[in-house]
């Protein structure tokens, strides 16, 4: 009978007292438009999570997270202006919201938030360098790597190694004439007419 109860003592510790645990929001990589919201891994325990929702100045967002992202880009976003998000986790044992995160996207002008990577060129050399020197001299920055921190991917042909994570991310894959007209206009240019099309990019 002692065993059995010990039993049920041990079930009760692991399993009834361990509610799942508030998310943690932060937000990344705000440019003029867009930004990254990121949390921490989720810790729920025993529950089992139902749905998760983002939420922009108490607007729920229709962007669909897939429960083991923990990431969202969102994209769209009126230029020089302060927005407030949280998400909310719905679980087997309840609904928890998380910290609020107010957050204020870029100026035309300020070009910092810019983070480019290179994809496929038809000669690499010396236009990959000349646009990395151009990327520092605006103030903005560039990795070797396409990850949700990038921003716009520049090249002059579709595919390579960077190509499918930047369709992946919904990042605009852009010849790099974009950043030099960023440049000569000190301000953000529209992605759209300078993207490349191909067939399995549908932007």
């Amino acid at each position: 009978m002692q065993e059995f109860w010990d039993l049920q003592e041990k079930i009760l510790m692991e399993f009834g007292n361990a509610e799942p645990e508030r998310p943690v929001l932060r937000v990344k990589n705000i440019t003029q438009t867009s930004l990254l919201l990121e949390w921490d891994p989720l810790v729920l325990h025993t529950a089992t999570l139902r749905s998760l929702s983002i939420y922009k100045n108490d607007t729920k967002v229709t962007q669909h997270v897939q429960s083991e992202q923990n990431v969202a880009k969102l994209s769209g976003l009126e230029v020089d202006h302060e927005f407030e998000f949280y998400i909310v986790i719905k679980t087997t044992a309840g609904s928890y919201e998380s910290n609020r995160v107010v957050a204020r996207t870029h100026r035309m002008e300020n070009l910092t938030g810019i983070r480019v990577a290179f994809g496929m060129f038809e000669e690499p050399e010396p236009a990959i360098t000349e646009l990395k020197a151009l990327v520092e001299k605006m103030g903005a920055t560039w990795t070797d790597e396409v990850n949700s921190e990038t921003t716009h991917l520049l090249a002059q042909l579709p595919g390579g190694p960077g190509y499918d994570q930047a369709v992946r991310y919904s990042i605009p894959i852009v010849k790099p004439d974009w950043l030099v007209q960023c440049n000569k206009n000190k301000k953000i240019q529209p992605a759209l007419p300078y993207y490349i099309v191909s067939v399995h990019n549908n932007h």
